[in-house]
C-alpha cells in the first residue's frame, strides 16, 4: 500500500540535540522527525516484499501445486493468530510510549517479551488442543502446524522489537529486516526448491524460521539510551501531564485497549487461510493464496505507510498532514490496482503455472478489497496515534465480524470468489467505522480522510519529480566515467 507525504514532506521540526554518549550509551537515534524520511524507508523497502512475494510464490506454487500451497497455508495460520493473540497489542504501545520515553527501551521491552512469551505458551497448547479443527481434519498437518506455531514464540519477540523500533524513529533498521526477510525468503525456497527437498514441512519451518534469522538486525535497540535533553518539546509536555507512571504499566494499559483490535486484524488476514480449508477445500485455498499473493502488492505498502503515520504521528501531531497521507494513499491504492487487475490475465498462467488462471477472478476482487481498506487503515493510525486505541481496535473488530459472516454466506458455494467478495465488505465496513470516528474526533469532514483534491496531485507530482531526481542524481551515467 502506498502513500505518498505531503507537499512539503513534512512540517518543519526543532532539531533534538542528544545528551552526550557514555560508554554504555547510544544516541537516542530521533533526529527531527520527518515524515518524507520514514515514508521514503518505509515504502521504497515495503515495494520489495510483495515483489519478492510474487516471485517466491510461483516457487511455493509449482514445487508443491495448488493442494500442497493450501496446505502450507493451513498448517501456518494459527501461527500468525498466536502472534497475535501473544503480544497483547504491545508493538504498538511500545511504538506510542517510547516515540515518547525512548530512555525506558529496555526495561519495556523485558517485560513485554516476557508477558508475550507466557501467551504465547498458552496458545501454543490450545493449538495442540484444538489440532484436528484447525487443520480441517487433516492428520498428517497436525505435526506440522504444532511446529510453525512453537516458532511463532521468538517471532512474537522480533514483533515487540519492530514495534519499539519505530517508536524510537529506527526506520533504517525497519527497512533492513524487511529487505532482508524477504530476500532471504526466495533465496531459502528457491534454492531448497532446486535441491528437490521443498515439501510442506520443510516449507512451513523455513518460512517461520527467516523472520526470527532476520530479526537480529534490531540488536541496536536493546542498547541504552540516555534520558531526554532539557530543551527538548516532549520533556516539556511530559512535565505537563504531571508523574509518570511506570513504563510497563502504561505499556501494558495501551496494549490492553489495542489487543483485540490487533487479534481482530491479524485475524481478519488470516480468517481465509483458517476457514476456506474446511468450507471449501485446499484446492479453493491454493488459488485464493496465489490471489492474495498478488493483491498485497498493494495492500502491504498501504500497511507500511500506516506503520510509519503510527510512529511519526505518535510523537508529532500533525493531522492535516495524516488525513492529506490518506487521500493520496486512496488515490494512488486506486490506479495501482486499476494498473494490476488490468494486466493480470496476461501474466498468472505464464507465472504461477496454467493451473492457477482460475486465481483471477478472486485476484480482482481482493485488489478491490484493498483499495476499501486504505481509508479506515490511515484514520485508525490517527486514532492511535491521538491516544484513543480503543477506537481503532473497533474499527478492526467490525471488519472482522463483517469478513466472518461473509465467509459463512459465501465461500462453501462461491470459494475463492466469495472470499474476495467478502473482504471488499469487511474492508469497506472498516473503513466507514474508523473514518467516521477520526472525523468526529478532528471535527473535520469524512471526505477529507477519502476524497483526493488537486493539492494531493499536485504533491504526488511533485515527489514523484523529487525522487526521479534523486535516482538520476545518483546515477552512474550522470556522473560520468571516474578518472
Amino acid at each position: 500500500m502506498t502513500t505518498p507525504p505531503t507537499a512539503d514532506g513534512s512540517a518543519p521540526e526543532p532539531a533534538v540535540q542528544p545528551a552526550v554518549p557514555t560508554e554504555d550509551t547510544v544516541p537516542a537515534e530521533r533526529p527531527p522527525v520527518s515524515m518524507r524520511r520514514a515514508m521514503a524507508f518505509m515504502t521504497t523497502t515495503s515495494m520489495l516484499v510483495p515483489l519478492i512475494g510474487v516471485a517466491s510464490a510461483p516457487v511455493l506454487a509449482r514445487a508443491l501445486g495448488v493442494e500442497g500451497r493450501g496446505e502450507v497455508a493451513a498448517a501456518m495460520a494459527p501461527a500468525a493468530l498466536v502472534v497475535a493473540v501473544g503480544t497483547l497489542g504491545l508493538p504498538e504501545a511500545l511504538t506510542y510510549h517510547l516515540a515518547r520515553r525512548p530512555e525506558a527501551a529496555r526495561r519495556a521491552l523485558a517485560s513485554s517479551s516476557a508477558i508475550s512469551l507466557l501467551l504465547g505458551a498458552l496458545c501454543w497448547t490450545l493449538s495442540w488442543a484444538f489440532a484436528d479443527s484447525l487443520t480441517g481434519g487433516d492428520s498428517s498437518l497436525v505435526g506440522i502446524m504444532l511446529v510453525g506455531t512453537a516458532l511463532a514464540l521468538p517471532t512474537m519477540v522480533v514483533g515487540l522489537l519492530r514495534g519499539a523500533a519505530a517508536g524510537l524513529q529506527m526506520w533504517g533498521t525497519i527497512a533492513a529486516d524487511r529487505v532482508l526477510s524477504s530476500v532471504l525468503r526466495l533465496v531459502v525456497l528457491l534454492v531448497l526448491a532446486l535441491a528437490g527437498l521443498l515439501d510442506v514441512r520443510v516449507a512451513v519451518i523455513s518460512m517461520s524460521l527467516v523472520p526470527v534469522l532476520t530479526g537480529l538486525v534490531y540488536w541496536r535497540v536493546l542498547r541504552r539510551r540516555p534520558p531526554l535533553p532539557p530543551d527538548d518539546p516532549l520533556l516539556r509536555e511530559r512535565e505537563q501531564e504531571g508523574p509518570q507512571r511506570p513504563v510497563t504499566a502504561d505499556v501494558v494499559a495501551f496494549g490492553s485497549r489495542t489487543w483485540l483490535g490487533s487479534v481482530a486484524s491479524m485475524a481478519t488476514g488470516r480468517v481465509a487461510q483458517l476457514l476456506t480449508a474446511p468450507l471449501a477445500g485446499t484446492t479453493q485455498l491454493g488459488l485464493l493464496v496465489v490471489a492474495i499473493t498478488i493483491s498485497d502488492v498493494l495492500f502491504i505498502l498501504v500497511t507500511a505507510v500506516r506503520d510509519a503515520l503510527f510512529g511519526v504521528s505518535a510523537r508529532v501531531d500533525d493531522r492535516e498532514q495524516l488525513m492529506a497521507i490518506s487521500r493520496s494513499a486512496t488515490l494512488v491504492g486506486a490506479v495501482g490496482a486499476l494498473v494490476i487487475g488490468a494486466t493480470v490475465p496476461l501474466w498468472i498462467g505464464p507465472v504461477f503455472g496454467e493451473q492457477f488462471t482460475a486465481a483471477t477472478a478472486p485476484t480482482w476482487w481482493l485488489l478491490l478489497a484493498a483499495v476499501a481498506n486504505v481509508p479506515g487503515l490511515m484514520a485508525g493510525a490517527g486514532l492511535g496515534a491521538w491516544g484513543r486505541p480503543g477506537l481503532r481496535s473497533a474499527s478492526f473488530v467490525v471488519a472482522l465480524v463483517v469478513l466472518l459472516a461473509g465467509f459463512v454466506l459465501l465461500v462453501p458455494s462461491g470459494g475463492a470468489v466469495g472470499a474476495g467478495i467478502a473482504a471488499v465488505a469487511s474492508g469497506a465496513a472498516m473503513s466507514v467505522f474508523a473514518v467516521a470516528a477520526a472525523a468526529r474526533l478532528t471535527g473535520a469532514r469524512a471526505s477529507a480522510f477519502v476524497v483526493p483534491r488537486r493539492s494531493d496531485v499536485v504533491a504526488l507530482g511533485s515527489e514523484g519529480r523529487r525522487a526521479v531526481r534523486a535516482l538520476l542524481a545518483r546515477s552512474p551515467l550522470r556522473r560520468g566515467p571516474r578518472r
